[in-house]
């Protein structure tokens, strides 16, 4: 196993986004099938017992996503995994699925290897309970995973589904965030790469950020970290685009909705390391 740079545009402030390619499997979503039995062929059908009333979420839950969306991740991992592993009753499905989408998306900042059964788990969880919230979560663990992988295709399609999902939601809002760091990876191709492959990239990349900003607007607790990321990836396209205006007004911006936060030192060096290679004046700050 090895660790990975916990952020795709942290690694790109000094290199573009690298590219190896993984193969993955989704896993089965645990349906029953049955048959007809009478050996006339008939297709056969999913069925599933509808899933009991679920408990009421954990408050530790809640701090877990925190954490992690804050750049904390070590300490996500640690408040989320309990839950994920010691919740696997019945009516503890969705508690369960949702910290398995997010231990992934910590585990995938750290030792990528790790987060693949914690997605497929929450996978698994979201469909079995049909909850937009907790399919929003797996898809962005997977996405997550597959990100750190450098499987971009694959991820580009997890993180549209996961904001398809849960719009105007904190998930959906941060899977915006990170299929903008996926359009950013393709838009360079691989590490080797010095000069854009797909300049058009960067402009999807600049609109997931921008969709994730106004999506941070109805998501009232992580409201300030959402936003702090979103800036911080439309200061990381306009480098690439050579707009300085635009580059230090949104990396001034992220570094202020991230102390807001409380975000981790690590991601406050990102938006901060931008402003200081671009010679932003603080003087001009917006």
């Amino acid at each position: 196993m090895k660790p990975i740079v916990p952020s795709l545009i942290a690694l790109l402030l000094v290199a573009p986004a690298c590219g190896k390619k993984t193969e993955t499997t989704t896993p089965d979503d645990g349906a029953a099938t049955v048959t007809d039995g009478g050996g006339d062929g008939a297709t056969e059908e999913p069925t599933a017992e509808p899933p009991p009333p679920q408990d009421p979420d954990p408050a530790e839950l809640g701090t877990g996503v925190h954490q992690v969306l804050t750049g904390h991740y070590e300490e996500g991992i640690a408040t989320l995994d309990p839950i994920y592993t010691g919740m696997r009753e019945p009516n503890q499905s969705r508690a369960s699925g949702l910290a398995g989408g997010w231990l992934a998306v910590a585990h995938s900042q750290i030792v990528f290897e790790n987060a693949d059964a914690p997605a497929a788990h929450a996978l698994e969880m979201g469909g079995k309970l049909q909850d937009p919230e907790v399919d929003a979560v797996a898809k962005l663990g997977r996405g997550a995973f597959l990100l750190a992988q450098e499987d971009y295709e694959a991820a580009k399609q997890a993180f549209e589904a996961a904001a398809a999902a849960a719009p105007d939601s904190a998930p959906g809002a941060y899977a915006l965030i990170l299929h903008g760091e996926t359009m950013i990876g393709t838009a360079f191709g691989s590490a080797s790469n010095t000069q854009l492959e797909k300049p058009e990239d960067l402009d999807a990349a600049k609109a997931s950020y921008e969709a994730a900003a106004k999506a941070a607007e109805g998501s009232a607790a992580e409201r300030d970290i959402l936003l702090g990321r979103a800036k911080e990836g439309l200061a990381a396209v306009a480098k690439y685009q050579r707009d300085q205006e635009t580059l230090c007004s949104n990396a001034y911006a992220s570094v202020d909705h991230y102390k807001a936060a409380g975000a981790s030192t690590f991601l406050l060096d990102g938006p901060a390391r931008l402003a200081t290679d671009a010679k932003c004046d603080k003087k001009k700050k917006k």
